[in-house]
């Protein structure tokens, strides 16, 4: 992949406090979050990347003119110097994900750069499109798990160990506990280490397929010059071969009536499960042997958990190597019941990260059926995706999430090539 160090825009440190002003990514906020967060400040993030639209304004223009406003305040600055801003996420007990937040060119041409692992939204790639078209400013990066031989990873430590110096920000995650430190690099020879260490490198896009599919439609239109920040994506990463990479699963409600004696005739082992709260299935089906779900039909007393005979699904099922169960579910379970792989978009089925809504909604007869997911390992989604197989959507939640207002880029911004030394 091509890096690029970028002039990042950033809180003015002198007039706000940068930290303060960090948000979740704009898909984790709901309306009720979103006027939380704008309520904290008039320089709260999240009022551009979620903005209110109730100023007579529509949404995109209320976020265009308020990041010109910040600019003429002073409130947020650009970096004089192009830069890449290695970026750690520290867990409450101690864990630290590392990541380097910079450019990567998404220009036409360098599509093989770039590994997607699910299906994307049209709705959902034309509302972030209409923003960058009207602002022109890259506001979030997306989560890249860069291919490389762990190069990536020894850097950032030295970096974020004090070899950046001091911290630009640090901020801590009111939700989760995590502590999110950013720190600059300007020095052209480290900055084409890193480029060295990527340099024909591919990279997962783990968080951020519509953003990535809006950048490269925007730079195609655009016909956006190769090495010009309208051209590239800004993103944050991380090395595959990080040990503190963590990918949760996203449980399913199915929302459509299921032949649950069809999905219980297939060929697979069933055991009842002593168990009612949700946290406590999920984590009986993480420790069960492998590939194994929870499913929990409506009316029944308790939950099943199901392990999966992964030879008996179509042969064309994507990422057969990796025997992920949320794809034998979508692919083999539910479509044998009459379920088709269409559902999984076109709201069939409800998507919940914790796990207890699952059961709240087949307390509530919202759904027919509870789908409870085990975790998945960095190993079983390099094998499942490595050969370019789409997984169902929501088939992965990579954590820590990054949080956006720490850094980030305009598309008139300087930014330069990142060349790897020459030997």
């Amino acid at each position: 992949m091509k890096l690029y160090a970028f002039q990042g825009y950033r809180y003015n440190s002198a007039v706000v406090d940068a930290a303060a002003q960090a948000a979740p990514p704009f898909d984790q906020i709901d309306e009720t979050l979103r006027d939380r967060l704008h309520a904290q400040s008039s320089n709260q993030f999240a009022r551009v990347t979620k903005p209110a639209g109730d100023d007579g304004r529509t949404p995109h223009e209320q976020s265009a003119a308020l990041h010109r406003e910040w600019l003429e305040q002073g409130v947020v600055a650009r970096d004089e110097t192009p830069s890449v801003y290695p970026y750690a996420i520290t867990e409450p007990d101690g864990a630290s994900r590392l990541g380097l937040c910079a450019l990567v060119g998404v220009e036409p041409g360098r599509e093989g750069d770039l590994w997607p692992h699910e299906q994307t939204v049209a709705k959902s790639i034309a509302e972030r499109l209409d923003l960058l078209r009207l602002s022109r400013i890259d506001i979030e990066p997306v989560f890249y798990l860069a291919e490389d031989d762990g190069t990536l990873e020894r850097l950032l430590a030295e970096d974020c160990g004090g070899g950046a110096g001091d911290a630009l920000v640090n901020h801590t995650d009111r939700w989760t506990g995590d502590v999110h430190t950013l720190y600059r690099i300007t020095d052209p020879e480290r900055i084409a280490a890193y480029a060295g260490a990527l340099a024909g490198a591919r990279a997962a896009i783990a968080d951020g397929h519509h953003r990535t599919q809006v950048a490269q439609t925007y730079a195609a239109e655009e016909g956006a010059a190769s090495g010009t920040a309208a051209a590239c994506k800004m993103v944050v990463l991380t090395s595959l071969a990080s040990a503190n990479l963590r990918i949760d699963p996203v449980h399913r409600g199915v929302r459509v009536p299921v032949d649950r004696e069809a999905m219980s005739a297939l060929p697979l082992v069933r055991e009842p499960l002593e168990a009612t709260a949700g946290s406590e299935i999920a984590a009986r089906v993480a420790a069960a042997p492998q590939p194994a779900l929870a499913v929990w039909f409506q009316g029944d007393e308790a939950p099943e958990l199901w392990t999966l005979d992964p030879d008996a699904a179509p042969a064309d099922t994507p990422g057969r190597k990796a025997n992920l169960p949320a794809v034998l579910l979508h692919h083999h379970l539910l479509k044998t019941t009459g379920v088709p792989i269409e559902s999984a978009t076109d709201g069939s089925i409800a998507y919940e990260a914790d796990p207890d809504e699952i059961v709240f909604l087949l307390e509530s007869s919202e759904i027919t059926a509870g789908v409870f997911l085990p975790p998945m390992t960095p190993k079983q989604f390099a094998l499942a995706t490595e050969d370019g197989d789409l997984l169902p959507p929501k088939s992965t939640r990579f954590l820590p999430k990054l949080v956006s207002g720490l850094v980030w880029c305009g598309h008139d911004a300087e930014i330069v090539a990142g060349d790897p030394p020459q030997t």
